[in-house]
């Protein structure tokens, strides 16, 4: 089965649902608030504007609200049903807005923005070059693009060699992230786009217990290898009941690897 974010525009709600409360599960970890302030408030501002591609439900676009303090902030995203909750989570006239919209066309005006900011999105694309080619559309000169993702190949949940909870890691891997190694390759495709100050800057994610994020993400990968028949409703439910007693014991572990590429379009 592909990753379910390439057809976003056509889950249906349950899938939406599950998606909007990870997302909101991985935004409320205190590690990943800390991972944010850290790179978000790295960027241009106060006062820029800022474009973000792939905003989903705004949980990520509220952290930019704060740690950038923009002077106005454009989410795009092609859900219509994510950029309902993401409009719910802000008060209207105020400096953020949504439109419909993705990673390759935006539909803002080009040379319009100081910031375009992509937030665990470019791991879910079929064509990274033609996502760089619309952050530099949009962008000013002397404007920053942001690429924050995971370098997913490195994902793991196992606790010693062949951990069977591992394969529900792997389900993740097949079913929810399209492209696994992007971080490894986004520095020389930014280049060969004309980015210059090309910087990629590591950041561990741990979860122990809690662990609400890491099992969201296991039990939404489970559910879509069943989905897709990969295994049966007992593997799937054994996978995430094994997750959750890890939990409850103590004993669970999970980790990623995110990255962030900043680079600069020219001025």
């Amino acid at each position: 089965m592909p990753d379910i974010y390439l057809q976003i525009a056509d889950q249906p709600e349950g899938v939406i649902d599950a998606i909007a409360a990870s997302m909101d599960a991985r935004a409320a970890e205190p590690q990943m608030q800390a991972i944010c302030a850290r790179y978000m408030g790295g960027l241009p501002g106060p006062g820029a504007e800022v474009l973000e591609l792939g905003c989903g439900n705004g949980a990520s676009t509220a952290q930019l609200a704060r740690h950038m303090a923009p002077s106005r902030l454009v989410g795009v995203d092609p859900s219509a049903a994510l950029l309902a909750r993401a409009r719910a989570r802000f008060d209207e006239g105020g400096p953020v807005s949504f439109r419909t919209g993705d990673v390759t066309q935006s539909a803002l005006p080009a040379a319009s923005v100081d910031v375009v900011v992509a937030h665990t999105v470019y791991s879910h694309i079929p064509d990274t070059g033609a996502a760089l080619t619309e952050a530099w559309r949009v962008l000013r000169p002397g404007g920053t693009l942001a690429v924050f993702d995971g370098d997913y190949a490195t994902n793991t949940v196992a606790l010693f060699e062949g951990d069977p909870l591992q394969a529900a890691m792997q389900a993740v891997m097949r079913n929810l992230i399209h492209a696994p190694y992007v971080m490894r390759a986004l520095p020389q495709a930014a280049m060969a786009q004309g980015f210059t100050s090309v910087t990629t800057e590591p950041f561990g994610y741990v979860q122990t217990a809690p662990a609400t994020y890491l099992e969201t993400l296991i039990g939404r990968g489970v559910d879509a290898a069943r989905r897709a028949g990969e295994m049966g409703p007992a593997l799937a439910e054994g996978f995430v009941a094994e997750c959750r007693d890890r939990i409850a014991a103590g004993r669970f572990y999970g980790a990623i690897l995110f990255l962030c590429l900043t680079a600069r379009k020219p001025g």
